[in-house]
């Protein structure tokens, strides 16, 4: 059997980076801490995991190289764009993206909620740089093309693979700033693992009420800000948001992590009931973690505003 034969059996996927840790550079030492993330592009990833080739035909392309910490809703857009661009072409079993750890569970639950498809869309990333002696990034991202040209991925949806764990995108959230294994799906636990060659799964993922949403035009995002409640919160913050003039596009939406199960001092929760008077959407989630019960259950307050966002989106498309 000729090697081009072997290549044109494989299973084509794409892959897609924005850059992270995964794609970091140390700034000096490689064997000390340091380094500048977004640097390396996705091409170069590939081919330090010589094994890739092994598994599937690999599309790639570069939708951004920035630190997660920076990400935006225009590159929201455009990554959902392409994704769903890469999935309808018939060739195309599953998407990788690459991504950085700081905000992949938002960057997850986004696609989760706005892709319509039963393909794989599988996000990875690394908690240390690519050039570290002991970097993670190749491992994570040779389980995640694992994951993507399995047969038992179609219809996960949106999930994430990190050092051998299969999380969704509902339930995976980073716990821990500097450990390796840093990403936790809380109380219902991850979906599966990979193990060698071989994928596990556990359960199924949580249906989500409402998706797909319209996906936003970059231009055309909400305005929702999270607040956290704490000691002495009052209704300072609430009031400032609302009057302001500063703000383009005016508040629309407002998630508060509250104190225990979704709880807010009594003076903030009176400025929370003015702003709904004023027709700003209000949502509860907990600073300690997911809050039993409810519309919102199992999900924590970032992706609370997620879905907050992308609810109003789709109100205000609905209305014009």
């Amino acid at each position: 059997m000729t090697d081009s034969f072997s290549r044109a059996a494989l299973p084509q996927i794409v892959v897609l980076g924005t850059g992270g840790t995964i794609a970091g550079a140390a700034t000096g030492d490689p064997s000390l801490p340091g380094y500048t993330a977004g640097v390396l592009g996705v091409d170069a990833l590939l081919q330090s995991v010589p094994a890739l080739g092994r598994l599937a035909q690999i599309h790639t392309e570069q939708v951004a190289n920035l630190d997660s910490k920076d990400m935006t809703f225009a590159v929201w857009t455009q990554l959902a764009e392409r994704v769903a661009y890469w999935l309808a072409q018939p060739q195309i079993q599953a998407c990788v993206i690459t991504h950085g750890t700081d905000t992949l569970e938002e960057t997850a639950y986004f696609l989760r909620l706005v892709l319509d498809t039963d393909k794989p869309v599988i996000l990875t990333a690394a908690m240390r740089p690519a050039t570290a002696l002991n970097a993670d990034g190749p491992q994570n991202l040779l389980d995640a093309v694992r994951v993507a040209v399995h047969p038992a991925a179609r219809g996960l949806g949106v999930v994430c693979v990190l050092h051998g764990v299969v999380h969704a995108a509902r339930d995976v959230t980073k716990a821990n700033t500097h450990a390796v294994e840093a990403f936790s799906s809380g109380e219902r636990g991850p979906l599966g693992e990979v193990d060698g060659e071989a994928l596990r799964l556990w359960r199924q993922p949580v249906p989500e009420a409402g998706a797909p949403f319209p996906l936003p035009a970059a231009s055309e995002w909400p305005r929702v800000e999270l607040l956290t409640n704490a000691a002495g919160s009052d209704s300072a913050l609430v009031c400032c948001l609302i009057s302001s003039t500063a703000l383009q596009p005016r508040l629309g939406g407002l998630v508060v992590a509250g104190t225990g199960g979704g709880t807010v001092h009594r003076e903030l929760e009176a400025a929370l009931r003015w702003a709904e008077q004023q027709g700003v959407r209000v949502r509860v989630a907990s600073r300690v973690g997911p809050v039993r019960g409810g519309a919102d259950d199992g999900l924590n307050a970032v992706k609370l505003r997620v879905r907050l966002l992308l609810e109003l989106a789709a109100q205000n498309q609905a209305e014009r």
